[in-house]
């Protein structure tokens, strides 16, 4: 196990950033129906010492600051906001501070613990959100003012305090009364106070990190959410923290903390030293990212002996990291609907296989969110997991193909019908296109078991008509296809064997009929011939039989000759085994003419 010794304050300089937004998430909830701003009257004679005495339930709160020297700025400081403690909230304090009363406690300590109550700005209950706000309190490393953690997801609580009345109105500012003491908080108690954040506070206490990160400091804490540690569970396929050892909780978590407070303000890009002793790589281009992918989504929570930067995937040592596919999935955010899907299909393991040799081609979020607006459907939910996991599986090849290994033609996915691989067409030219519509954006991502090539497109299992539209030899075809009114037909559920003429088969038949082309044809004269090209059942190459085989043109049989190489009635067969999701597609060099 770590030990405290990792806590040791390395001090790390980094230049100017612009200034982050300071938000946790989530949006607007008021604790009142009337959408107008109250506003302090400037005729009111009631200050908010005023307002609290008159109240009666405040009288420790005004003791405490008169002992501490607040009340005059209390009475005379403009547009502020009080969170205010009754004297209930400050009597349950006595008792867990073992005070018999304020004379307990020194003026210095009740200052700091009431500016941590005030808001230099006027704070009103309709405008609250869920995230940081920052108070009058300075008290920390770099004399940054101390962060309040709002949230308004049913009712309203300031930390661990709920809101019991709000927008108290007096003469300089608003009051909220609150039922508890804010105390001023560490990063640990920051941490506790969210409920993003209960995975975290939960491996902190496992790895029993809590005093020592309750410590002076300072420690600047990159904050992984709840579904950034649900999505680490889901690629190393575990239930949970259970199944994590101290050990490697505890080297995971100090990678996370840096010994010093490091502002927003003063993130730079580079390597940054962790008190675990690894590093890991900062670098700014608009976003802030931790070792490539990470992104750091809010800032500067600021605490007592440090600061928190909430992240949404966690960090892993090198020395810990595995780097399968479904571990660099799994860490950017790009691909976190791939990681919904994947999981939903029980399909993580088999990217996270750590001896498996695979390409997976990876579509974006963006990807799938066009796909799910194709389909009229709102989200995965409405997905089939039969259907997700074909799709899915149609993604991957079977062994690891670098973009330099990649040459146009087909390659067998690892969906199936009836027992094989479905294929892919892949083109190489400028760029890498699959299917004909879907482009390779970034490749060669490499893994330790296969590689990632992202794509812009989630690509669907494509039936024996999908097959011929991808692949622009077979461009005559599809119109013939098209004209002839057979395209639903062949889309069916089949399975059909297919006899695929290419372009020039097409060529040489319009100038043996003396056609200029498809156009010189009608769709009576198309559909039996291109009937006669098709045979009921998912016939592979291998399963082919010298003799008669009857097609769908009733009463006309083509006949398969095997004894130099195949052939169909005159036609040879130039590629075999194109498998789609209703049939099975074998191209030949002339049109079979019943």
């Amino acid at each position: 196990m770590k030990t405290i010794e990792f806590f040791k304050k390395t001090k790390i300089r980094f230049s100017l950033l612009p200034v982050l937004l300071l938000v946790l998430a989530i949006g607007f909830t008021s604790c009142d129906d009337d959408d107008d701003d109250p506003m302090p009257d400037p005729e009111m004679e009631q200050t908010i010492v005023d307002v609290a005495a008159e109240a009666g339930s405040f009288n420790v709160l005004i003791q405490a600051a008169q002992k501490a020297g607040l009340a005059d700025f209390l009475s005379t400081e403009q547009n502020i906001t009080v969170f205010a403690p009754t004297d209930d909230a400050f009597a349950a304090l006595l008792t867990d501070l073992g005070a018999s009363s304020l004379d307990d406690l020194d003026a210095a300590t009740l200052a700091a613990v009431l500016k941590y109550h005030v808001v230099g700005d006027l704070a009103y209950s309709n405008n609250l959100m869920s995230g940081a706000v920052a108070t009058l309190n300075t008290d920390s490393p770099d004399e940054t003012p101390l962060s309040l953690l709002v949230n308004v997801d049913g009712g309203v609580m300031i930390n661990d305090a709920n809101v019991t009345a709000a927008d108290v109105m007096a003469s300089n500012g608003v009051i909220h009364v609150i039922d508890k003491v804010l105390l001023p908080p560490t990063v640990v108690d920051l941490a506790t106070y969210s409920d993003n954040f209960s995975s975290l506070v939960s491996a902190v206490v496992k790895a029993d990190l809590a005093g020592a990160l309750s410590a002076d400091g300072p420690f600047t804490v990159f904050a992984p959410t709840n579904d950034a540690f649900a999505a680490l569970f889901a690629a190393l396929e575990i239930s949970g923290l259970d199944d994590v050892s101290v050990e490697d909780l505890t080297s995971i978590l100090t990678y996370h903390v840096v010994g010093d407070n490091v502002l927003s303000t003063e993130l730079s890009t580079g390597s940054v030293a962790a008190i675990s002793g690894d590093e890991f790589e900062v670098a700014i281009d608009g976003d802030v990212t931790l070792n490539g992918t990470i992104k750091v989504v809010a800032t500067d929570i600021q605490g007592t002996n440090g600061v928190i930067h909430v992240i949404d995937a966690v960090l892993v040592p090198e020395t810990q990291m595995s780097n399968t596919i479904a571990d660099i999935a799994v860490a950017n955010s790009e691909f976190s609907i791939l990681v919904e899907a994947l999981m939903k299909a029980d399909l993580v393991g088999a990217v996270a296989d750590s001896e498996a040799e695979l390409t997976v081609f990876a579509p974006t979020n963006d990807a799938f969110t066009a796909l799910l607006a194709d389909l009229g459907a709102t989200s995965l939910d409405d997905i089939p997991v039969e259907t997700l996991t074909d799709i899915l599986l149609y993604h991957v090849i079977g062994s690891k193909a670098m973009s330099t290994d990649l040459a146009s033609g087909y390659f067998p996915t690892l969906s199936t019908f009836s027992d094989n691989n479905l294929s892919m067409y892949i083109e190489v030219g400028e760029g890498v296109t699959i299917n004909g519509s879907t482009m390779v954006t970034a490749a060669d991502i490499e893994a330790d078991n296969g590689v990632i090539h992202v794509v812009d497109k989630v690509i669907l299992p494509p039936s024996v008509v999908d097959i011929a539209i991808a692949n622009e030899n077979f461009s005559t075809l599809v119109s013939a296809v098209v004209k002839a009114g057979l395209v639903d037909a062949l889309s069916a559920e089949g399975p059909f064997t297919v006899f695929a003429p290419t372009n020039a088969a097409f060529d040489a038949l319009f100038a043996d009929l003396g056609v200029s082309g498809i156009d010189d044809l009608t769709a009576e004269q198309l559909t039996p011939i291109l009937l006669y090209h098709v045979v009921s059942g998912n016939v592979l190459s291998t399963s082919l039989m010298d003799g008669e085989v009857p097609t769908l043109n009733e009463g006309n049989n083509i006949t398969v000759d095997l004894s130099s190489g195949v052939m169909i009635n005159e036609s040879n067969v130039v590629a075999a085994d194109v498998q789609g999701a209703n049939g099975v597609v074998h191209v030949i060099d002339k049109v079979l003419i019943p």
